[in-house]
């Protein structure tokens, strides 16, 4: 299966593959859409842990950064270390490439009901003491 129609490329049901681009460097439109340039470095967010931002490069010598958003952060990882077997590899032809269906677990969690308890009574707090400032 090819890895733009991949569930794990799936958040929330939509697709992430290609990310929208932020240009960086260069002239031309600030944001771009599509499978353009050469993967030049890809990072794991160590802040937002569900998150994987790729930097490209174009022939026209623009820049961009796109962000790749996971419903889960083994889903990002999974997806960070393939990617970086791509450095210097086009966008459309990581997009193409052949990734089995078991690539990652994608089964979405099953809902676990939690107990519900009973709502706590209301508690009248006092008004806040104001003073006179002189």
């Amino acid at each position: 299966m090819e890895l733009r129609n991949h569930p794990v490329m799936f958040s929330d049901g939509v697709n992430v593959w290609p990310p929208i681009w932020f240009r960086t460097y260069g002239q031309g439109s600030a944001f771009v859409y599509g499978e353009l340039g050469v993967l030049d470095a890809v990072f794991l967010s160590q802040i937002v842990f569900h998150r994987v931002y790729l930097l490209v490069h174009t022939d026209e010598g623009n820049s961009y950064i796109g962000t790749l958003l996971f419903e889960k952060a083994d889903s990002a990882k999974a997806v960070f270390d393939l990617l970086q077997t791509c450095i210097n590899k086009t966008v459309t032809a990581i997009g193409v490439l052949d990734v089995p269906e078991q690539f990652l677990n994608t089964q979405k969690p099953r809902l676990v009901r939690s107990r519900s308890f009973p709502a706590q009574p209301k508690q009248d707090f006092p008004a806040p003491l104001l003073r006179n400032r002189r």
